[in-house]
C-alpha cells in the first residue's frame, strides 16, 4: 500500500517552482489584460441571441432562479477551478491535466480543444455573417426593408399595423435566406460555394490572424477595444431602445414571471446549459489564459469577478434586445411572442428590421454590426491562443514558430469552414452548432471535475492554491468542488440525454440519417479523446503508479 507522504510528495515537485522558471513562461503585461482578454472571450453571440429568448421562453424573470443556482454551484467553481489550474501549474490544457491526473495523460485538455477547434468553424462562419451585413449597411435603403430585390420571392410583404395578411415573410427573413445564404432547400442539396461568404470569411480569418499572432503581449492590447466596445454600444442601444413606443411591452414580455415554469425538468436544463456556454466551461481558453498570469495572483477573485461580469452583461442584453422587439411589436400590430425569435435569426433578421425603422437607421445598423465583429474577434482569439499554447506546451521546440502555428490553425479552419458558406452550408453550420458541444462538453467538464476533486484532491488542490496565492481557500470552494458542482453537472448530463431529440431544420424537419452520423461522429471523437487514452494509459501502468492514481481518490478525500 502506497503512503499518504509518498502520495503528497508529488505536490511539492509540481509548484515549487523557483521564480526564474515562473518567468520562462509568457506573463501578462498588465492584470487588465488578462481581465479584458477573459472577459472579451466569455461574451459573444450567445449573450444576445440565445440568454435573451431562453429568459423570455422559460419563465421570464422566474428563470433567473435556476439561472443563478447554476451560476454559483456550478458555473463560478468550474471557472475558478480552470483558472486556478492554468495558474498554478503554468501550463495549457493539454499539460495541466496531466501533472494533475497521469491516468488520463492531459486527453482532457485534448477533448476540450476538440470542443474549442469544432466551435472555431462555426464562430467565423458567424463572423462571415457580420461582416456581409456592416458591407450593407451602407446601402440606402438598407437592402433588408424591401421587396422586389433580385431575390425576393412573390411572399415577400412588409408589414405594418394596418396588415391583415399574416402569411408571407418579412423582408429581413428573406435578405438572409436567399441574398446572404443562398440557402437551397434541403440539406440534401449541398450546392456550391458562394464566393461572396468565401471572401469575407477569409477576411474574417485575416482580421483574426493579425489579432492573435503575437501571442498575448499583442492580444492583450487589441481587447482595449474590442472588449469594451460591445458595452459603449449597448449602452448607446438600451437608451434608444427605452424610449421607443412600445418598448416597456417587450421588457414586460422578457421580464414576466411565469413559476409554473420552474416545475419543469427542461428549464432547469436549459438554465445549466446556458451556464456552460456562456461562461466557456470546458473549452480551455480560461485555462490557457490563466497559464501566463503570475501565480500569486487572487485567481478565485478574479474567477468570480469575471463570471458576474459576463451573466450580468446576458441580462442586460436581454433589455436591449427586447425594448427593440416591444418597439417592432407595437409598429406592427403583433403581439410581442410573434416578433421574437432566437438564434441567428434573432440578430440577423428580427433585430436588424427593428433598427430599420429608426432615423439613421444606416448608423444604427453599421454600430450594431460592427459591435458583433469585436464580441466575434475576441471569442476566437481566445480559442486559437488555447490551440497553440496546447501545442507550444507538449512540444516547447515549436514556441519560436507560434506565429505559423496562429497561420496553420487560421488555414486549416478556414478551409473547413468553406463547407458551411455553401448554398446548402447552413445545415452543416446547424449539426457542428448542436453536436460539437452539448453531451460532449458536459462529459468532458464531468471527468475534469472528477479528476480534480477525487483524484488529484479537492483538498490537494486547496492547499495548492493557498501555497500559489499566499490566501486562504474558503470551505464553500472544496464543497463545491467535491459535492455540489459534480452532482449538478451530471444532472445537466442525465437532463441532456432525457430530453435529447435529433436536430433539425426548417420547421422542425428532421435531417437525412447521414446528419445525425456525422453529428454523432463529433460527438463520439470529443468522448474517444477522454476515454480510449484514459483506458490505454491505465493498463499500461506498472502497479505501484496504478496504485497511486487508485489510493489518491481514498486518501485525498478523508486527508
Amino acid at each position: 500500500m502506497v503512503e499518504e507522504k509518498e502520495i503528497a510528495d508529488p505536490e511539492k515537485n509540481q509548484i515549487s517552482h523557483s521564480e526564474d522558471d515562473d518567468d520562462n513562461r509568457e506573463s501578462w503585461d498588465r492584470k487588465i489584460d488578462f481581465i479584458l482578454s477573459c472577459v472579451g472571450y466569455a461574451v459573444g453571440f450567445g449573450n444576445l441571441w440565445r440568454f435573451p429568448y431562453l429568459c423570455y421562453d422559460n419563465g421570464g424573470g422566474a428563470f433567473l432562479i435556476p439561472y443563478l443556482i447554476f451560476l454559483f454551484i456550478c458555473g463560478i467553481p468550474m471557472i475558478a477551478m480552470e483558472m486556478s489550474i492554468g495558474q498554478c501549474f503554468r501550463s495549457g490544457p493539454t499539460t495541466a491535466y496531466k501533472k494533475i491526473c497521469p491516468l488520463f495523460g492531459g486527453r482532457i485538455g485534448y477533448a476540450q480543444l476538440l470542443s474549442t477547434f469544432l466551435s472555431g468553424i462555426n464562430y467565423v462562419v458567424i463572423f462571415a455573417w457580420v461582416l456581409f451585413f456592416v458591407i450593407a449597411s451602407f446601402i440606402s435603403p438598407l437592402p433588408w426593408t424591401t421587396c422586389g430585390n433580385s431575390w425576393n420571392t412573390n411572399s415577400c410583404f412588409v408589414r405594418n399595423g394596418s396588415e391583415t395578411n399574416m402569411s408571407g415573410t418579412s423582408p429581413s427573413q428573406e435578405f438572409f435566406n436567399a441574398r446572404v445564404l443562398g440557402l437551397s432547400p434541403s440539406p440534401a442539396q449541398f450546392g456550391h460555394v458562394r464566393w461572396e461568404l468565401a471572401l469575407l470569411l477569409l477576411l474574417a480569418w485575416t482580421i483574426i490572424y493579425f489579432c492573435v499572432f503575437k501571442g498575448i503581449k499583442w492580444s492583450g492590447k487589441v481587447v482595449y477595444f474590442t472588449a469594451t466596445f460591445p458595452y459603449v454600444v449597448l449602452i448607446i442601444l438600451f437608451f434608444r431602445g427605452v424610449t421607443l413606443p412600445g418598448a416597456g411591452k417587450g421588457i414586460n414580455f422578457y421580464l414576466r414571471v411565469d413559476v409554473d415554469k420552474l416545475r419543469l425538468a427542461g428549464t432547469w436544463a436549459r438554465a445549466g446549459t446556458q451556464i456552460f456556454y456562456s461562461l466557456c466551461t470546458a473549452f480551455g481558453p480560461m485555462i490557457t489564459f490563466a497559464s501566463y498570469n503570475k501565480r500569486s495572483n487572487n485567481v478565485l477573485r478574479d474567477a468570480t469577478c469575471i463570471s458576474l461580469i459576463n451573466c450580468a452583461t446576458s441580462f442586460f442584453a436581454g433589455f436591449v434586445v427586447f425594448s427593440v422587439i416591444g418597439y417592432m411589436s407595437e409598429q406592427q400590430g403583433l403581439p410581442v411572442s410573434s416578433v421574437v425569435s432566437q438564434g441567428p435569426g434573432l440578430v440577423f433578421m428580427v433585430y436588424p428590421a427593428g433598427l430599420a425603422t429608426l432615423p439613421g437607421a444606416n448608423f444604427w445598423s453599421i454600430i450594431f454590426f460592427m459591435m458583433l465583429i469585436t464580441l466575434g474577434i475576441d471569442s476566437e482569439m481566445g480559442g486559437i491562443e488555447a490551440m497553440t499554447t496546447g501545442i507550444i506546451d507538449v512540444w516547447p521546440k515549436y514556441s519560436r514558430h507560434k506565429e505559423l502555428l496562429s497561420l496553420a490553425f487560421c488555414i486549416v479552419t478556414y478551409l473547413l469552414g468553406l463547407t458551411c458558406v455553401t448554398t446548402g452550408g447552413f445545415y452543416i453550420f446547424t449539426l457542428i452548432n448542436w453536436y460539437s458541444a452539448e453531451i460532449g462538453l458536459f462529459m468532458t467538464a464531468l471527468v475534469e471535475i472528477i479528476a480534480v476533486a477525487y483524484i488529484y484532491g479537492g483538498n490537494r488542490f486547496a492547499r495548492t492554491i493557498a501555497r500559489c496565492t499566499k490566501k486562504s481557500v474558503w470551505i464553500h470552494w472544496k464543497i463545491c468542488w467535491y459535492f455540489l458542482t459534480p452532482v449538478m453537472i451530471f444532472v445537466v448530463v442525465l437532463l441532456t440525454c432525457i430530453f435529447y431529440s435529433p436536430v433539425v431544420y426548417g420547421n422542425n424537419l428532421p435531417f437525412p440519417w447521414w446528419g445525425e452520423f456525422i453529428g454523432w461522429i463529433m460527438t463520439g471523437s470529443i468522448l474517444a479523446c477522454i476515454i480510449t487514452p484514459g483506458i490505454f494509459e491505465f493498463f499500461r501502468m506498472d502497479g505501484p503508479y496504478k496504485e497511486v492514481s487508485l489510493t489518491d481518490v481514498h486518501v485525498f478525500y478523508f486527508e
